[in-house]
């Protein structure tokens, strides 16, 4: 039992090792936009376009849910390589909220396991102390 305690307890230390590298994309200062630059391929409609046979116009857009609902906007040339940044440390924050909760419910179960021994041991000591002393027998004098 006591193995296993101490086996809890340093899988516990370790995985508290791990915080200080899970924040790192957290305390990031630069701005994040919840959104995807990339480019979008599609067919005008036109008979005689060449969209037609299978060479597709493209565009490249911003996918933005902005204002409660989602929009595609198609930015200026100038301004696609500031929008990738902003979209992708957004999607650094999000993926380091992802780590840090997958880190919380592996933290939280060790700390469950290690509370459940711990409660083992302590049920075991308080039957040893409630149990009443064996009683010598009494000798009998002739």
């Amino acid at each position: 039992m006591n193995q296993l305690l101490s086996s809890l307890r340093s899988q516990l230390l370790q995985a508290q090792q791990f915080l200080p590298s899970l924040l790192v994309d957290c305390f990031e200062r630069e701005p994040i936009l919840p959104g995807t630059v990339y480019t979008l391929r599609r067919k005008c409609g036109k008979l005689s376009c060449h969209c037609g046979r299978g060479e597709l116009h493209e565009s490249t857009v911003l996918s933005y849910r902005g204002q409660g609902r989602p929009q595609n906007i198609t930015p200026a040339p100038e301004h696609l390589e500031s929008l990738r940044n902003l979209t992708e440390y957004y999607r650094r924050c999000r993926k380091a909220r992802a780590q840090l909760v997958r880190w919380q419910k592996q933290l939280l179960k060790l700390v469950d396991e290690l509370a459940a021994v711990r409660v083992q041991l302590g049920e075991a000591e308080f039957r040893r102390l409630a149990t009443p002393p064996a009683r010598k027998p009494r000798s009998s004098r002739s």
